[in-house]
């Protein structure tokens, strides 16, 4: 049995984080988070929002675009 590798990246104030999928063809799942209530509250305000990806950059392209669209909001 392997070991379960979590990892993480940092970007624009948010924690973007995974593990990676068992097998080669699952798809990656990343969880984003901020300990910043300012930033925790555009995420709440938001709804929560899945994000998958076919494969690690894939993944991390479709979780920053969802950062990028939190941020990036007139009025923010």
């Amino acid at each position: 049995m392997s070991a379960v590798i979590h990892k993480t990246e940092e970007y624009r104030g948010f924690t973007i984080s995974w593990q990676e999928p068992p097998m080669t063809s699952a798809q990656w799942t990343a969880n984003v988070a901020s300990e910043s209530p300012l930033l925790y509250a555009l995420m709440a305000r938001n709804g929560a929002q899945v994000i998958d990806g076919h494969n690690r950059d894939d993944m991390l392209a479709t979780s920053k675009m969802y950062i990028d669209s939190l941020l990036d909001r007139p009025g923010t």
